[in-house]
């Protein structure tokens, strides 16, 4: 398999495992408790294309920025170390890490009700982003 296209696989496992438990974490969050403004909506009219078009766009998002991360991954290693690790590559963990950062701060603000969830999910992203992603990218390339 050639070499870009190992790394978009890499990137396609890390991005799918993100927006199936995103889309997984935000379908939990609307039936157990949805905001005040899409209850009044889904009395009016059907919702359900909403919801859909919603978990299609974020779950192809999340796949899209996942195999760009991937790439990035791949960039910031050394080419001569290919040992899987906690952190093959700490300049792109860094990266992440400031990405979780510069997200976080505005998103405590407009989800100030949420922020066990948000917690959740900025850890979970940091698991898949920051180290599975470029083990993935290491493990993809040893084969």
């Amino acid at each position: 398999m050639e070499e870009p296209l190992r790394t978009v696989v890499a990137g396609m496992i890390g991005g799918a495992l993100m927006g199936m438990i995103f889309v997984t974490h935000l379908a939990l969050l609307l039936v157990y408790d949805p905001p005040q403004k899409l209850k009044e909506r889904a009395s009016e009219s059907n919702v359900s294309y909403l919801i859909m078009l919603t978990a299609l766009v974020t779950f192809l998002g999340w796949n899209i920025l996942a195999i760009l991360m991937s790439f990035a991954a791949q960039a910031t290693q050394s080419g001569d170390n290919l040992a899987i690790s906690l952190a093959p590559s700490p300049a792109y963990l860094f990266v992440v890490l400031f990405l979780v950062l510069f997200i976080s701060i505005p998103s405590f603000i407009f989800f100030r009700d949420r922020k066990n969830h948000l917690l959740l999910e900025l850890a979970i992203f940091i698991a898949i982003f920051g180290f599975l992603i470029p083990n993935l990218v290491v493990a993809i390339q040893r084969v």
